[in-house]
């Protein structure tokens, strides 16, 4: 996720900012320690490049409007993995797809795994 609400409008990307980091920690692995609440795991897309994702991400919330809230913030999608480690952003590469995040429905959210 990246901090800037709703833009994604330059060709590159660069318009949505850093990534989402409310608490100022560093960059790193969601799940794995300390971390910017925008980490997510790294995405594997299939031949045709879609991808399916059902995750849970600890300490964001949508749309309450509290700092750790997403709703309105970018969401990026980066040409490489991310290692997990480069600071401030995994070492990802080159910015290729960029939305908004919007709640569309609102209904129970799934059960921790």
């Amino acid at each position: 996720f990246s901090r800037n609400a709703e833009d994604c409008s330059a060709a590159d990307a660069s318009s949505a900012g850093a990534h989402f980091n409310p608490g100022g920690a560093p960059h790193g692995r969601a799940g794995g320690g300390a971390h910017h609440l925008g980490d997510m795991d790294n995405l594997r897309a299939d031949a045709e490049g879609v991808v399916h994702l059902d995750m849970i991400l600890s300490g964001i919330s949508l749309g309450d409007g509290a700092p750790t809230d997403v709703v309105g913030k970018s969401l990026i999608v980066h040409a490489n993995p991310d290692d997990y480690r480069s600071q401030p952003s995994g070492n990802a590469g080159a910015r290729l797809a960029c939305g908004v995040i919007r709640v569309t429905q609102w209904g129970t959210p799934p059960s921790q795994p």
